[in-house]
């Protein structure tokens, strides 16, 4: 991106922390009614021989959070803001990398996400565009001809009204098998369904006091988690993977 003339390098490694946690805070607070039936788009199949090694029962469908949450359980800040999360991608090294974002794509085949968190990925421009090729799924109450998809996008993003289940019914239907699920609400209503297998959790060291928590009690009440690993990262975060027993 451009400020006063000045071109701007924002490298992925930085970009992606902001991705895992801002595009989900800002999401936090869309309304997700989930009421119309989605369009047909001719999207490309561009996904490949993508990994589904957590798709343990082949013809099944896994459906997975990777989101920054402060030690207290929040996502952002009261007023959506995720500006705390600067000074730990400024103090990232080389060698934590993108903290493990790219390995986690590489095994997603399709991403959904609420509208929201759509709007403020597109917000970021074309440089900021982490997701490659994957088809993108908008989760949205809206119709579809009422969320913006840039002309670039066109063919890789299409707008899904159907309820958490029958989106991966329908994910199912069409072949895919790993479903990265992005946005604090659509998180949330995911949960609540009982539609999310898998956790990829990156805790920063912060106590907010106060913010848009992630988790709700009548959304994640008595879930039980199965720990797979955990990485310590030189700028203090540290990220955990979980499997929904």
């Amino acid at each position: 991106k451009s400020i006063g003339g000045v071109e701007v390098e924002l490298s992925r490694r930085d970009a992606t922390l902001r991705m895992a946690a801002t595009t989900a805070a800002a999401a936090a607070t869309s309304i997700v009614g989930m009421a119309y039936p989605s369009e047909k788009a001719d999207a490309k199949e561009t996904r490949g021989a993508r990994s589904t090694q957590s798709n343990k029962g082949g013809d099944n469908i896994t459906a997975s959070v990777y989101i920054a949450i402060t030690l207290d359980g929040y996502i952002a800040t009261s007023d959506g803001s995720v500006d705390f999360l600067d000074k730990y991608q400024s103090s990232s090294s080389a060698q934590d990398g993108d903290m493990g974002f790219s390995a986690f794509l590489n095994g997603v085949d399709l991403i959904v996400m609420g509208r929201k968190t759509w709007d403020q990925v597109i917000s970021f421009g074309e440089d900021v565009w982490p997701y490659g090729d994957l088809p993108v799924w908008i989760w949205s109450r809206q119709r579809p001809s009422e969320v913006r998809i840039p002309n670039s996008r066109k063919g890789q993003a299409r707008v899904i009204g159907a309820s958490p289940p029958n989106l991966l019914q329908m994910a199912k239907r069409e072949g895919y098998h790993h479903v990265y699920v992005d946005g604090g609400t659509t998180i949330r209503e995911f949960l609540r369904c009982g539609c999310v297998q898998e956790f990829t959790l990156t805790r920063v060291p912060l106590l907010l006091g106060s913010g848009i928590p992630l988790f709700e009690s009548d959304a994640s009440n008595g879930l039980e988690l199965e720990h797979l690993t955990t990485t310590a990262y030189s700028n203090g975060l540290v990220q955990s993977h979980y499997r929904v027993r």
